[in-house]
């Protein structure tokens, strides 16, 4: 059952991985009706990765690898996890505008995305990027028994 949890969530990052590189090559594309729908699909298997991982996550911690109290002491867990929250609460930014052209899209209409907005979207998935390879960084030391205690001089 361990290892099984342990794929699925290493499965559910790659994908998340996967969804942010997407989203950077195709906010480098020109904006048409096909880009915006596939820039929409990409949200959401961006949105139901973060949460698989944040739910095969929590039961991993919890019941099956080395227990809450030895994650909840260790600061480069608790950074992964910070960086977990602030790569979310960037994503609302995608997200939100991409429910806004939920209406345009049904009517076979393309939505207005001025370039302040374009920019803002690039700007938030390198930020994604940024987090996921930091977070992958915190996990792989966390996992290890290293804390930052140990780089303290």
């Amino acid at each position: 059952m361990t290892a099984l949890f342990a794929v699925l969530h290493h499965v559910a990052v790659l994908t998340l991985l996967g969804c942010t590189l997407r989203s950077i090559v195709q906010l480098r594309q020109p904006f048409d009706l096909s880009a915006a729908r596939h820039l929409r699909a990409t949200d959401m298997f961006n949105g139901m990765a973060a949460t698989l991982i944040l739910l095969v996550g929590l039961v991993r911690v919890l019941y099956l690898e080395k227990g809450a109290a030895y994650y909840f002491h260790n600061r480069l867990f608790i950074a992964k996890l910070t960086l977990y929250g602030l790569a979310s609460v960037l994503s609302l930014v995608p997200t939100l505008e991409m429910l806004r052209w939920r209406v345009p899209l049904k009517h076979q209409r393309l939505p207005s995305l001025n370039p302040q907005k374009l920019t803002q979207l690039r700007v938030v998935a390198y930020l994604q990027l940024a987090c996921l390879v930091a977070m992958m960084a915190c996990a792989t030391l966390a996992a290890r028994g290293v804390d930052t205690a140990a780089f303290a001089p």
